[in-house]
């Protein structure tokens, strides 16, 4: 709660438009995080709820004061509260062709959906049209409602599109792309079990990111055949000679530990092989 009460003080130290919300938003902010107790907080947040309930459905609603109602809501939800009745203004945010608005319509599907939900359809195709995108940062927010939302039904709509981003140039994209099929493994195995080749040559990606996401859906690949796997033995210790060369970058460090979570990953492949 004090937490809440600091946050909500900072927010309205910049009620003049600083995070780019408007004053209303930021004061919701502020009076809950001074909320005394539980009940006063649902009573502001279902207030809120049915102000925005109101205003959502209006004509001609400029796109910046939707993106703020969207927020509202997912400030909602993250409270507790139901406001599934915004669900399909996301959906339809994630349709827009500025970055801003996309990314924020993305993050509140994200966040507002599970994979099985009955509007994930509409969204499909909004998906494989950004996968195509020249600016990465779309693609990036793609990916993520990918990783979040794609079931195995739509699983065979956008796994070619994410299989070529494997080779995209940045790498950001290219460790995105992995941790998408590795959820795709999750979902449905055989979905992606012809792509071990792939997952190889991510391995050896000059990128320490994209190398470290790799280790994960290898390590789901070895747990369940090991015999197909153990020339990867030497890549796995090539890694661990990078690590403890601390030739990876400082930012893989953590409390001075060199690639400790590349380390870690590398461990647990290791102590499957143990079978060998």
């Amino acid at each position: 709660m004090e937490q809440l009460k600091t946050i909500g003080r900072e927010l309205a130290m910049s009620s003049q438009g600083g995070f780019g919300q408007s004053k209303e938003f930021l004061d919701l902010v502020k009076s809950i995080g001074e909320a005394r107790s539980k009940a006063e907080e649902d009573r502001i947040i279902l207030r809120e709820i049915e102000t925005v309930k109101r205003r959502i459905t209006e004509p001609d609603i400029p796109k910046r004061k939707m993106k703020e109602y969207i927020i509202r809501l997912v400030y909602a939800e993250m409270l507790g509260h139901d406001a599934s009745f915004g669900y399909i203004h996301a959906v339809k945010m994630t349709h827009d062709d500025s970055l801003l608005l996309k990314r924020t319509g993305y993050l509140a599907v994200t966040l507002f959906l599970n994979e099985d939900h009955d509007l994930i359809i509409l969204i499909v195709n909004t998906i494989q049209k950004d996968l195509k995108s020249d600016n990465y940062l779309v693609v990036c927010a793609a990916l993520n409602a990918v990783c979040k939302l794609i079931n195995e039904e739509t699983i065979p709509a956008v796994l070619p599109l994410v299989v070529e981003l494997l080779g995209h140039s940045k790498e950001a994209i290219r460790k995105k792309a992995v941790m998408a099929l590795h959820r795709f493994y999750q979902r449905s195995p055989s979905s992606v079990t012809h792509l071990v080749t792939n997952f190889r040559k991510r391995l050896c990606d000059n990128d320490p990111g994209v190398m470290g996401a790799t280790l994960c859906p290898l390590f789901d690949l070895i747990t369940t055949d090991v015999n197909s796997y153990k020339d990867l033995v030497v890549s796995l210790v090539n890694i661990l000679k990078q690590v403890v060369e601390r030739r990876l970058p400082k930012s893989y460090d953590y409390h001075q530990m060199p690639g400790s979570i590349h380390s870690d990953k590398v461990a647990e492949n290791f102590g499957i092989t143990r079978q060998w």
